[in-house]
Protein backbone atom coordinates (compact mmCIF):
# COMPACT_ATOMS: atom_id res chain seq x y z
CA UNK A 1 0.00 0.00 0.00
CA UNK A 2 1.15 3.54 -0.75
CA UNK A 3 -0.31 6.27 1.48
CA UNK A 4 -1.07 9.42 -0.51
CA UNK A 5 0.13 11.51 2.45
CA UNK A 6 3.64 10.05 2.04
CA UNK A 7 4.06 11.87 -1.30
CA UNK A 8 4.56 15.26 0.35
CA UNK A 9 8.15 16.60 0.48
CA UNK A 10 10.09 16.15 3.69
CA UNK A 11 9.67 19.11 6.03
CA UNK A 12 6.29 20.17 4.62
CA UNK A 13 3.29 20.15 7.01
CA UNK A 14 0.72 17.36 6.68
CA UNK A 15 -2.93 17.84 5.70
CA UNK A 16 -3.81 17.14 9.33
CA UNK A 17 -1.71 20.10 10.44
CA UNK A 18 -3.41 22.33 7.83
CA UNK A 19 -6.76 21.10 9.11
CA UNK A 20 -5.81 21.95 12.69
CA UNK A 21 -4.54 25.35 11.53
CA UNK A 22 -7.89 26.16 9.92
CA UNK A 23 -9.73 24.88 12.99
CA UNK A 24 -7.62 27.08 15.29
CA UNK A 25 -6.29 24.07 17.22
CA UNK A 26 -2.54 24.68 16.88
CA UNK A 27 -0.50 26.08 19.72
CA UNK A 28 0.81 29.60 19.15
CA UNK A 29 4.33 28.43 18.37
CA UNK A 30 3.09 25.73 15.99
CA UNK A 31 0.81 28.17 14.19
CA UNK A 32 3.61 30.73 13.82
CA UNK A 33 5.98 28.08 12.42
CA UNK A 34 3.35 26.74 10.02
CA UNK A 35 2.47 30.19 8.66
CA UNK A 36 6.17 31.00 8.26
CA UNK A 37 6.58 27.83 6.20
CA UNK A 38 3.55 28.76 4.07
CA UNK A 39 5.11 32.15 3.28
CA UNK A 40 8.10 30.43 1.67
CA UNK A 41 6.56 27.26 0.17
CA UNK A 42 4.36 27.59 -2.89
CA UNK A 43 3.35 23.92 -2.79
CA UNK A 44 2.01 24.12 0.75
CA UNK A 45 0.31 27.48 0.12
CA UNK A 46 -1.48 25.90 -2.83
CA UNK A 47 -2.45 22.84 -0.79
CA UNK A 48 -3.91 25.02 1.96
CA UNK A 49 -5.88 26.93 -0.67
CA UNK A 50 -7.29 23.60 -1.98
CA UNK A 51 -8.40 22.61 1.51
CA UNK A 52 -10.06 25.99 2.09
CA UNK A 53 -11.79 25.76 -1.30
CA UNK A 54 -13.04 22.25 -0.49
CA UNK A 55 -14.42 23.46 2.83
CA UNK A 56 -16.18 26.41 1.19
CA UNK A 57 -17.64 24.20 -1.54
CA UNK A 58 -19.01 21.71 0.99
CA UNK A 59 -20.56 24.38 3.19
CA UNK A 60 -22.18 25.93 0.10
CA UNK A 61 -23.71 22.63 -1.08
CA UNK A 62 -23.30 19.72 1.37
CA UNK A 63 -24.01 16.26 -0.10
CA UNK A 64 -27.46 14.85 0.73
CA UNK A 65 -27.50 11.85 3.06
CA UNK A 66 -30.21 9.26 2.68
CA UNK A 67 -31.94 8.19 5.87
CA UNK A 68 -32.05 4.44 6.64
CA UNK A 69 -35.36 2.71 5.82
CA UNK A 70 -38.02 2.69 8.52
CA UNK A 71 -38.45 -0.63 10.37
CA UNK A 72 -41.17 -2.90 9.02
CA UNK A 73 -44.51 -3.00 10.81
CA UNK A 74 -44.11 -6.78 11.28
CA UNK A 75 -41.39 -6.24 13.87
CA UNK A 76 -42.95 -3.94 16.52
CA UNK A 77 -40.74 -5.37 19.26
CA UNK A 78 -37.62 -3.69 17.85
CA UNK A 79 -36.82 -0.57 19.84
CA UNK A 80 -35.75 2.40 17.72
CA UNK A 81 -32.55 4.01 18.95
CA UNK A 82 -31.34 7.55 18.46
CA UNK A 83 -28.26 7.63 16.21
CA UNK A 84 -24.98 8.54 17.85
CA UNK A 85 -23.01 11.43 16.44
CA UNK A 86 -19.66 10.47 14.95
CA UNK A 87 -18.16 13.75 16.12
CA UNK A 88 -18.52 14.24 19.91
CA UNK A 89 -20.37 17.33 21.12
CA UNK A 90 -18.11 20.33 21.52
CA UNK A 91 -15.55 19.25 18.91
CA UNK A 92 -15.22 21.13 15.65
CA UNK A 93 -15.72 19.40 12.31
CA UNK A 94 -12.47 18.26 10.71
CA UNK A 95 -11.56 18.27 7.04
CA UNK A 96 -11.32 14.86 5.37
CA UNK A 97 -9.54 15.53 2.10
CA UNK A 98 -7.73 12.44 0.78
CA UNK A 99 -4.80 13.83 -1.20
CA UNK A 100 -4.75 12.97 -4.90
CA UNK A 101 -8.43 11.95 -5.15
CA UNK A 102 -10.81 13.52 -7.63
CA UNK A 103 -13.40 14.83 -5.20
CA UNK A 104 -12.78 16.68 -1.94
CA UNK A 105 -15.14 17.23 0.98
CA UNK A 106 -15.24 18.50 4.56
CA UNK A 107 -16.59 16.03 7.12
CA UNK A 108 -19.01 17.80 9.49
CA UNK A 109 -20.72 16.18 12.48
CA UNK A 110 -22.39 13.20 10.74
CA UNK A 111 -24.74 10.67 12.34
CA UNK A 112 -25.00 6.89 11.77
CA UNK A 113 -22.76 4.52 9.86
CA UNK A 114 -24.81 5.16 6.70
CA UNK A 115 -23.87 8.84 6.96
CA UNK A 116 -20.20 7.94 7.34
CA UNK A 117 -20.33 5.75 4.24
CA UNK A 118 -22.06 8.51 2.27
CA UNK A 119 -19.39 11.05 3.22
CA UNK A 120 -16.63 8.60 2.30
CA UNK A 121 -18.34 8.04 -1.03
CA UNK A 122 -18.20 11.78 -1.69
CA UNK A 123 -14.52 11.93 -0.68
CA UNK A 124 -13.59 8.94 -2.83
CA UNK A 125 -15.93 9.87 -5.71
CA UNK A 126 -17.68 6.48 -5.74
CA UNK A 127 -21.11 5.00 -4.98
CA UNK A 128 -22.07 3.15 -1.80
CA UNK A 129 -22.70 -0.60 -2.04
CA UNK A 130 -24.86 -2.21 0.69
CA UNK A 131 -22.79 -4.11 3.31
CA UNK A 132 -24.45 -7.46 2.53
CA UNK A 133 -23.94 -7.28 -1.24
CA UNK A 134 -20.69 -9.11 -2.22
CA UNK A 135 -18.53 -7.93 -5.08
CA UNK A 136 -18.68 -10.13 -8.15
CA UNK A 137 -15.40 -12.04 -7.72
CA UNK A 138 -15.49 -12.18 -3.91
CA UNK A 139 -18.70 -14.15 -3.26
CA UNK A 140 -18.27 -16.45 -0.29
CA UNK A 141 -14.76 -15.16 0.42
CA UNK A 142 -15.60 -12.88 3.36
CA UNK A 143 -16.18 -14.17 6.91
CA UNK A 144 -19.42 -13.18 8.70
CA UNK A 145 -19.76 -9.36 8.86
CA UNK A 146 -20.25 -9.43 12.64
CA UNK A 147 -16.52 -10.10 12.99
CA UNK A 148 -15.19 -6.62 12.40
CA UNK A 149 -11.67 -7.26 13.65
CA UNK A 150 -9.53 -9.38 15.92
CA UNK A 151 -8.92 -7.70 19.27
CA UNK A 152 -5.46 -8.56 20.60
CA UNK A 153 -5.03 -6.58 23.78
CA UNK A 154 -7.44 -4.41 25.74
CA UNK A 155 -11.08 -3.57 25.03
CA UNK A 156 -11.13 0.08 23.94
CA UNK A 157 -10.63 0.89 20.28
CA UNK A 158 -11.27 -0.83 16.97
CA UNK A 159 -10.44 -0.20 13.33
CA UNK A 160 -12.47 -0.64 10.15
CA UNK A 161 -12.15 0.19 6.49
CA UNK A 162 -13.99 0.79 3.23
CA UNK A 163 -12.88 -0.54 -0.16
CA UNK A 164 -13.22 1.69 -3.25
CA UNK A 165 -13.08 -0.30 -6.49
CA UNK A 166 -14.11 1.33 -9.73
CA UNK A 167 -17.29 3.29 -8.99
CA UNK A 168 -18.33 1.32 -5.89
CA UNK A 169 -17.55 1.79 -2.20
CA UNK A 170 -18.10 -1.18 0.14
CA UNK A 171 -17.42 -1.73 3.86
CA UNK A 172 -14.55 -4.17 4.39
CA UNK A 173 -14.38 -7.10 6.78
CA UNK A 174 -11.82 -9.57 8.13
CA UNK A 175 -10.27 -11.66 5.37
CA UNK A 176 -11.49 -9.16 2.77
CA UNK A 177 -10.43 -10.08 -0.78
CA UNK A 178 -8.77 -7.03 -2.33
CA UNK A 179 -6.82 -6.34 -5.52
CA UNK A 180 -3.92 -4.13 -6.60
CA UNK A 181 -5.04 -0.52 -7.19
CA UNK A 182 -8.04 -0.83 -4.83
CA UNK A 183 -8.31 2.19 -2.54
CA UNK A 184 -8.86 1.72 1.19
CA UNK A 185 -10.20 4.30 3.63
CA UNK A 186 -9.48 3.26 7.20
CA UNK A 187 -11.56 4.36 10.20
CA UNK A 188 -11.19 4.13 13.96
CA UNK A 189 -13.70 3.93 16.79
CA UNK A 190 -12.89 4.63 20.43
CA UNK A 191 -14.56 5.94 23.56
CA UNK A 192 -11.33 7.42 24.90
CA UNK A 193 -9.05 10.21 23.72
CA UNK A 194 -5.49 9.03 23.21
CA UNK A 195 -2.85 8.37 20.60
CA UNK A 196 -3.33 6.27 17.47
CA UNK A 197 -1.19 4.65 14.77
CA UNK A 198 -1.86 2.24 11.91
CA UNK A 199 0.80 -0.31 10.90
CA UNK A 200 0.77 -3.09 8.32
CA UNK A 201 2.79 -6.11 7.23
CA UNK A 202 2.17 -7.50 3.72
CA UNK A 203 2.65 -10.80 1.92
CA UNK A 204 6.33 -10.02 1.28
CA UNK A 205 6.88 -9.48 5.06
CA UNK A 206 7.32 -5.76 4.46
CA UNK A 207 6.11 -3.61 7.37
CA UNK A 208 4.87 -0.04 6.92
CA UNK A 209 3.40 2.78 8.98
CA UNK A 210 0.20 3.95 7.26
CA UNK A 211 -0.76 6.57 9.82
CA UNK A 212 0.36 9.07 10.92
CA UNK A 213 2.99 10.61 8.67
CA UNK A 214 5.10 11.62 11.69
CA UNK A 215 7.43 9.64 13.92
CA UNK A 216 5.06 9.07 16.85
CA UNK A 217 1.42 8.05 17.32
CA UNK A 218 -1.06 10.88 16.63
CA UNK A 219 -3.50 12.38 19.11
CA UNK A 220 -7.14 11.41 18.43
CA UNK A 221 -10.48 12.24 20.02
CA UNK A 222 -13.32 9.82 20.83
CA UNK A 223 -15.61 8.93 17.93
CA UNK A 224 -17.32 6.16 16.00
CA UNK A 225 -16.02 5.15 12.54
CA UNK A 226 -13.90 8.29 12.26
CA UNK A 227 -12.13 8.32 8.84
CA UNK A 228 -8.38 8.89 8.81
CA UNK A 229 -7.31 12.06 6.94
CA UNK A 230 -5.78 10.10 4.03
CA UNK A 231 -6.56 6.89 2.16
CA UNK A 232 -4.20 4.25 0.74
CA UNK A 233 -3.91 2.57 -2.64
CA UNK A 234 -2.89 -1.07 -2.86
CA UNK A 235 0.38 -1.98 -4.58
CA UNK A 236 1.16 -5.14 -6.59
CA UNK A 237 2.30 -7.29 -3.64
CA UNK A 238 -0.05 -10.27 -3.34
CA UNK A 239 -0.85 -12.51 -0.39
CA UNK A 240 -2.08 -12.13 3.18
CA UNK A 241 -1.73 -8.70 4.75
CA UNK A 242 -2.48 -7.72 8.35
CA UNK A 243 -3.23 -4.16 9.46
CA UNK A 244 -2.85 -3.21 13.13
CA UNK A 245 -4.50 -0.28 14.89
CA UNK A 246 -2.71 0.88 18.05
CA UNK A 247 -4.68 2.87 20.65
CA UNK A 248 -2.11 4.15 23.15
CA UNK A 249 -1.98 6.22 26.31
CA UNK A 250 1.17 8.05 25.13
CA UNK A 251 2.72 9.11 21.79
CA UNK A 252 4.84 5.98 21.24
CA UNK A 253 7.70 6.04 18.71
CA UNK A 254 6.71 4.19 15.54
CA UNK A 255 9.94 3.25 13.75
CA UNK A 256 11.01 0.71 16.45
CA UNK A 257 7.55 -0.88 16.20
CA UNK A 258 7.71 -1.02 12.39
CA UNK A 259 11.18 -2.58 12.45
CA UNK A 260 10.13 -5.16 15.06
CA UNK A 261 7.04 -6.08 13.05
CA UNK A 262 9.09 -6.52 9.88
CA UNK A 263 11.61 -8.76 11.65
CA UNK A 264 8.86 -10.87 13.28
CA UNK A 265 5.57 -10.48 11.32
CA UNK A 266 3.89 -13.16 13.42
CA UNK A 267 4.19 -10.93 16.52
CA UNK A 268 1.70 -8.05 16.63
CA UNK A 269 3.05 -4.68 17.79
CA UNK A 270 1.72 -4.36 21.35
CA UNK A 271 3.86 -1.95 23.42
CA UNK A 272 3.04 -1.21 27.04
CA UNK A 273 0.12 1.19 27.43
CA UNK A 274 -1.37 0.31 24.01
CA UNK A 275 -4.46 -1.64 23.02
CA UNK A 276 -4.29 -3.31 19.61
CA UNK A 277 -6.96 -4.18 17.05
CA UNK A 278 -6.31 -5.79 13.68
CA UNK A 279 -7.94 -6.64 10.36
CA UNK A 280 -6.70 -9.10 7.76
CA UNK A 281 -6.70 -8.71 3.98
CA UNK A 282 -6.34 -11.29 1.21
CA UNK A 283 -4.75 -9.51 -1.75
CA UNK A 284 -5.27 -11.34 -5.03
CA UNK A 285 -4.60 -10.50 -8.65
CA UNK A 286 -7.66 -9.03 -10.38
CA UNK A 287 -9.38 -11.38 -12.81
Amino acid sequence: MIPFERSRPEGCPSDLRFDRLLAGELAAAEEQATRAHLDGCGRCAGRLAEIEAGRAAFLAAPPPLRAPPAPRAAAPAVRRLRPRALVPAGLRPRALIPAGLRARALVPAVTTALGAAAVLAVALNVGVRPPDEPRGDDRGARPPPAEQGARIKGSSGRIGFYVARGDALSPGGPGEVVHPNDRLQFTYSTVDAGFFALLSVDGARKASVYFPAGDVAALIQPGEQVPLPSSVVLDETLGAETVYGLFCDAPVALEPLRAALESAPERPPAPAGCRVDRVSLDKRAAR
